[in-house]
């Protein structure tokens, strides 16, 4: 069994559906980037929208994403 496999096992682990109105909160959440180039950032927002919509805390290690979240007055945390 692999490490992805043990994982979904775990009971701390959950999956939510995608949230209705993650659309909407993620093109929110880019326009400040809509001058940009496709990069890291349209992943970073996706999370950020998702967790907003949950809502949920996003852990990172991502400090930039981490300052985004926080901008944004998100509950955001990097784990010690």
């Amino acid at each position: 069994m692999g490490v992805y496999d043990r994982w979904l096992e775990d009971p701390r682990v959950e999956f939510y559906p995608e949230p209705r109105n993650l659309d909407a909160i993620f093109r929110e959440i880019t326009e400040p980037f809509a001058a940009q180039q496709a990069s890291k950032t349209v992943g970073d927002c996706l999370l950020l929208a998702y967790a907003t919509e949950l809502p949920a805390a996003l852990v990172t290690f991502d400090r930039a994403l981490h300052r985004h979240a926080r901008e944004h007055s998100h509950a955001s945390v990097i784990p010690a």
